[in-house]
């Protein structure tokens, strides 16, 4: 089986390109005292790993012990170092010998984790760099949150705060001191790169280990976790509660596509792409009565998706959270995360559109096994009302645990470390509003402009982690290495467009809160042709 949250960590996994810095650096020998040896490393004494390993790997090729399709080709040569730490968190560490760069890179996961992220170290590896993952501390792959309960039904916190948040430090300390070990020295540079999931475990390490990392790439941060994974069910309650049942797909398509169509003028150029979908003020009431392939459009039916729009609203109409925007794709993805030839059953990958005919799976699984600690709940006996108590029992619960939503970064800022973030506004599955709430508050937090330590790109017409009409971030870790290590922080990012193996489309992706505007001369498809500008929001 191919694991389903590969996609979630592919963006973090580009192409990399070792540092132009780099070339000042001569290959740093292996420690005297293990003799060049990779195999030595087993001896380390690390704290609390019960079971370690250590093999140079010579071949080129890697096979994923799980057979999970993670196989890697064109590697370098290095040493593989496994180990466990206490109870179960499971971390490898790969370090090259003579391509080594003499940085540090560790890749983040996707979804639920349970997984170590090959696919996301191996570019890594290539790149020079020595690099690690960790499986979180958990078996269930992916998309399964069965790990949060223990065998007597009581919820297993020692698992829950191994994936939340010790695993991370544990595969940051492992690695930094195999790393010594094996070089002789500490990497000069130390960074995380990671979407989705992957993304907040790099903000929960700037926000509690503040000094581990120079440079953080957050894509598409899973940060508010402990609302916007409730949050993810508030389409589903919508439709059942007021409808009876999910809306037809091609009704949702019209929606999104007449959504666009109405709001693509007002960024000044017509390219199917909403610049800032937060100005989108179309209203689904104007379909009522179209005819499509899927029947007669319904009054209740724009009521539902005006709903899921404007995001999870408690009894008194006060807001909860955030709604997918008005471009982000609606209802069943035909290919399917898990491929089930549409029908979902529990245990099963479901699709990754929030308002489909089935629940995102994870979503399903957190409120199932960590907020209400029940195997047997059904997702469609959720009311408005249950909704609230189920959103406000999540804060409560686990904001502290996997929040990871401090604006605090104050002590992040002062160790000299750089975060640089970027979300789709196209996303479908993690709200971008999310991302915005969040900078704000730190902003407001430390009191002003943080663009020297902290910047937040917006993507129109990106989906979760990449995908989607709109033109893709490119290499946006390169960005990262060039303003830690040489003090270039980035005004905008590049972002393309790719049909057929040829670049079609370039635009800037501007620093929030800026946006990019058509000069109003030249190609349309050219990134020189548009300048980032700040300006309010209708």
């Amino acid at each position: 089986m191919v694991i389903g949250v590969a996609s979630a960590t592919s963006a973090a996994a580009g192409s990399y390109e070792t540092p132009a810095t780099a070339g000042s650096h001569e290959t740093p020998a292996a420690a005297d005292f293990y003799g060049d040896s990779c195999e030595g490393l087993a001896d380390l004494g690390l704290a609390d790993v019960n079971q370690i390993s250590a093999e140079l790997v010579t071949t080129g090729s890697f096979k994923d012990p799980e057979g999970e399709g993670q196989d890697q080709e064109d590697l370098p040569e290095f040493c593989r170092v496994a180990l466990t730490v206490e109870p179960q968190v499971n971390i490898e560490v790969w370090l090259p010998t003579d391509t080594y760069n003499g940085r540090f890179q560790a890749v983040g996961n996707g979804y639920m984790a349970g997984f170590i992220a090959y696919s996301s170290m191996s570019p890594a590896l290539r790149a020079g760099y020595a690099t690690a993952s960790t499986d979180t501390g958990h078996p269930d792959t992916g998309t399964s949150g069965a790990f949060a309960l223990a065998e007597n039904g009581e919820r297993n916190w020692q698992l829950i705060e191994d994936f939340a948040s010790r695993s991370l430090f544990e595969l940051t300390k492992k690695s930094q001191q195999l790393i010594e070990a094996f070089y002789g020295n500490e990497p000069e540079y130390s960074y995380w790169t990671g979407c989705s999931t992957g993304g907040r475990q790099g903000l929960m390490l700037a926000q509690r280990m503040p000094a581990a990392y120079d440079g953080i790439l957050s894509e598409a941060p899973a940060i508010n976790w402990d609302r916007f994974l409730v949050a993810e069910m508030w389409p589903q309650v919508v439709m059942h509660q007021d409808l009876g049942g999910p809306i037809p797909t091609c009704k949702l398509e019209l929606a999104t596509e007449a959504a666009v169509e109405y709001c693509d003028p007002l960024d000044g150029v017509v390219d199917g792409l909403l610049e800032d979908p937060r100005r989108c003020d179309f209203d689904p009431a104007s379909l009522i009565g179209q005819e499509t392939p899927c029947g007669v459009f319904t009054e209740g039916e724009a009521a539902a998706i005006q709903k899921i729009w404007d995001g999870p609203r408690a009894a008194d109409g006060s807001f909860l959270w955030y709604g997918l925007e008005p471009g982000a794709p609606l209802g069943d993805d035909p290919a399917g995360v898990g491929e089930t030839g549409g029908v979902w059953e529990p245990g099963e990958a479901g699709w990754d559109r929030l308002a489909g005919t089935n629940p995102f799976l994870v979503s399903e699984q957190y409120i199932k096994y960590f907020v209400l600690a029940d195997p047997d709940w059904d997702y469609r006996t959720l009311t408005y009302e249950g909704f609230e108590q189920v959103f406000r029992q999540s804060q409560e619960m686990f904001n502290d645990v996997i929040g990871t939503d401090d604006p605090d970064l104050s002590a992040f800022r002062d160790s000299g470390g750089k975060v640089l973030s970027w979300h789709g506004w196209n996303d479908r599955m993690i709200f971008p509003m999310g991302s915005i709430d969040y900078f704000d508050r730190v902003q407001e937090e430390l009191g002003g402009d943080v663009t020297d330590f902290a910047r937040l790109f917006m993507a129109p017409g990106v989906d979760h982690c990449a995908g989607g009409p709109g033109p893709q971030p490119v290499d946006p870790f390169a960005e990262l290495v060039d303003w830690v290590e040489n003090g270039d922080a980035p005004e905008q990012l590049t972002a393309q467009r790719v049909e057929n193996d040829q670049v079609v489309q370039t635009r800037p992706l501007c620093l929030y809160p800026a946006v990019a505007q058509y000069t109003g001369t030249g190609s349309i498809d050219e990134a020189a042709n548009f300048e980032c500008l700040t300006g309010p929001v209708d």
